[in-house]
């Protein structure tokens, strides 16, 4: 609080409440873009699928653009757009990205406390 009483809340533009992204994500997330020759202002989309196993999971897919109703994280050189039906599950979640050669894999965990 400043002496005058008055409180001035942090300035919260370009973070997201949504979803955190980690360097090697970010990373990994340009390689993608890059090698799909995606057009300008295409991203990635976050959403709902099934797994091979039968099972709800999350998927990750190029995308043109968001989605009506979707949330966009623009905190890195890729915009990330989230399903608005996967958007509460991520709200305190963090992407990270393993790269091993030609091979990405995507890991949601926790954010630290």
């Amino acid at each position: 609080m400043s002496p005058s009483g008055d409180y001035s809340p942090p300035d919260l533009e370009g973070v997201s409440t949504v979803l955190t992204l980690t360097e090697n994500a970010e990373h990994a997330l340009d390689a993608v873009v890059a090698a799909e020759n995606a057009p300008e202002g295409a991203g990635v989309r976050i959403s709902q699928g099934v797994g091979a196993d039968g099972q709800p999971a999350v998927g990750l897919a190029l995308a043109p653009a968001p989605e009506p109703g979707d949330a966009v994280v623009e905190e890195a050189n890729v915009p990330v757009f989230v399903a608005a039906d996967v958007a509460d599950l991520l709200d305190d979640k963090i992407l990270d990205a393993q790269v091993d050669g030609d091979q990405i894999a995507f890991r949601l965990g926790e954010q630290p406390s």
